[in-house]
């Protein structure tokens, strides 16, 4: 079975599509194939994957898919989910009654947020969440909040310098040791150029590809420890 990477925060506009862009393109790097669920609404996703087709910039490996309800998203998993090593899913950015399938699939969930109160209490109330079905289902679905488009200015603000007492000791969830920085190259690969990976190698891109490198390595640890706590 493939693993099951989602990426939840109730507010929009957190970064999630991004992240997991470039996430899928360091997984396809590998060799692995992956499969890509557009939920949301907006279907960013979906939308640079047709641009990367009319550029002829798919990256090989990646497949993406537009499934807005939970039913449909579970018949393609029923009927696809063998083809793939990773599947991963982005959800709505709102508060919808998609979160808690979505959940429930996934081996790993990403929490990405700004330096913002609100994304702040949306990964909350998402861990929140796994927290609740991981003891209703029995399962040991990881949960990480991935702090995105961090720049020098916002290092220096107050809620920011507050984020990992808030995250790691006050709510008890993970916090990536790695930051997404705010970078031009993130917002061009959105124009249907491909994945980050398929770039040259300028000096800016070299900085984004071994922010997602380290970004990759703590979700294969995230996704080691659940295996073996599932496993206990």
């Amino acid at each position: 079975m493939p693993t099951v990477i989602s990426a939840i925060n109730g507010k929009g506009g957190a970064g999630k599509t991004t992240a997991l862009m470039n996430i899928a393109g360091e997984y396809a790097l590998r060799g692995s194939r992956i499969a890509m669920i557009d939920m949301d609404a907006r279907s960013n996703l979906a939308k640079w994957w047709s641009d990367c087709r009319e550029k002829d910039a798919q990256a090989e490996g990646i497949d993406v898919v537009g499934h807005k309800t939970a039913r449909a998203v579970s018949a393609f998993l029923d009927r696809s989910a063998a083809s793939f090593d990773y599947i991963l899913i982005d959800t709505p950015g709102e508060d919808t009654s998609i979160v808690d399938p979505v959940i429930g699939w996934s081996d790993l969930v990403i929490s990405p947020i700004q330096a913002s109160k609100r994304e702040v209490m949306g990964a909350i109330d998402c861990f929140e969440s796994v927290v609740r079905l991981n003891g209703a289902l029995g399962r040991d679905c990881r949960h990480g909040v991935l702090k995105t488009r961090i720049s020098l200015t916002v290092r220096h603000t107050e809620l920011y310098r507050k984020i990992r007492p808030i995250v790691e000791d006050k709510v008890g969830t993970y916090l990536f040791r790695t930051e997404v920085m705010e970078r031009n190259v993130y917002k061009d690969i959105q124009n249907g150029i491909g994945t980050l990976q398929m770039q040259d190698l300028t000096e800016a891109v070299a900085k984004a590809r071994r922010e997602t490198q380290s970004v990759v390595e703590e979700i294969d640890a995230l996704l080691v420890s659940g295996r073996e706590a599932g496993e206990a």
